[in-house]
């Protein structure tokens, strides 16, 4: 097996992959040694990469099946899986993406409000802005294993309410506001989830307790979540679980939604920016992702 060499950047939950990924895309050798790096370091940074649009759609397609998104608007006009993130804009003052600049939402998984997520993600700088926009990622197993005894036990087994309708209340003003877009996101059924996910390769727990989008605990009454919420995303989100990462030009940041979150700074929209990313779907038995089993969802 190629032998890919890794640095610790917090503990193992991330790491510097030290490897460029157009030598390695499409040795499958080097990508088995990733899958089997990133189940234990679920947030791996690639420094100085220079990838053609192609290559991130195709490295990504080795984690998993990638999505497309529903937003035309912020889609890539030469691959359909990548989106844009942007401050730039074309000539007629379009942005060239979305999610400009600004505020971000707080801590939060992807896709958590839809009923099958996709958990996997890429975020690919190319044009990275001077001051501002530092990501974090705060690590879901440490999370868990932060939380009383007590409260593992309330929450271990059972489902929560995840609504898409609490995000959107929270997103800047630059972000979705087109009335029918918004309205076809607001009508989305609610997902259910499992509040603790299990690694199927390790068997570690992760919490996962979004809150941007968990609105109560399935099966507790309304003030017993309203107790047990404020813990759980205490917990997701504390200083001794989060890394802090300076992004550069080049940097390629690949992380697993089901046992982290994820932040960034707030940026100017006078600074340039174009960052790409893809969203792939995991397999369940090699990552602790939400499933659906004879129409219940379960860890």
């Amino acid at each position: 097996m190629t032998t890919i060499q890794i640095t610790p950047l917090h503990t193992d939950f991330v790491v510097q992959v030290h490897t460029s990924i157009p030598d390695i895309v499409d040795n499958p050798s080097a990508i088995e040694h990733l899958r089997n790096i990133w189940q234990q370091s679920p947030v791996m940074i690639f420094r100085r990469q220079a990838l053609e649009e192609a290559e991130l759609v195709r490295f990504s397609e080795h984690f998993g099946s990638c999505d497309t998104s529903v937003r035309k608007d912020i889609q890539s006009p030469y691959h359909e899986q990548i989106i844009y993130f942007s401050t730039l804009k074309y000539s007629d003052g379009r942005f060239v993406g979305g999610f400009a600049g600004g505020e971000d939402v707080d801590w939060h998984s992807d896709q958590t409000f839809q009923i099958h997520p996709a958990t996997g993600a890429i975020l690919y700088g190319t044009e990275v802005p001077r001051d501002g926009g530092d990501i974090y990622w705060a690590n879901q197993y440490g999370a868990w294993e932060r939380l009383p005894r007590d409260i593992q036990r309330v929450i271990e087994g059972r489902t929560g309410t995840f609504r898409y309708a609490k995000r959107y209340a929270l997103l800047n003003t630059l972000e979705l506001k087109d009335k029918t877009k918004a309205n076809a996101m607001l009508g989305l059924p609610d997902a259910h989830h499992s509040l603790v996910l299990t690694h199927p390769k390790t068997g570690r727990k992760a919490l996962y307790a979004d809150p941007t989008t968990l609105v109560s605990i399935d099966g507790l009454s309304e003030r017993e979540s309203e107790e047990v919420l404020p813990l759980l995303f205490e917990a997701g989100g504390h200083p001794s679980l989060v890394y802090r990462h300076k992004v550069r030009n080049g940097d390629l940041m690949m992380w697993d939604n089901g046992c982290t979150m994820h932040r960034r700074d707030p940026m100017s929209l006078d600074q340039p920016r174009l960052m790409k990313r893809t969203t792939f779907r995991l397999a369940a038995d090699r990552y602790c992702v939400p499933q659906v089993q004879n129409g219940e969802i379960t860890a």
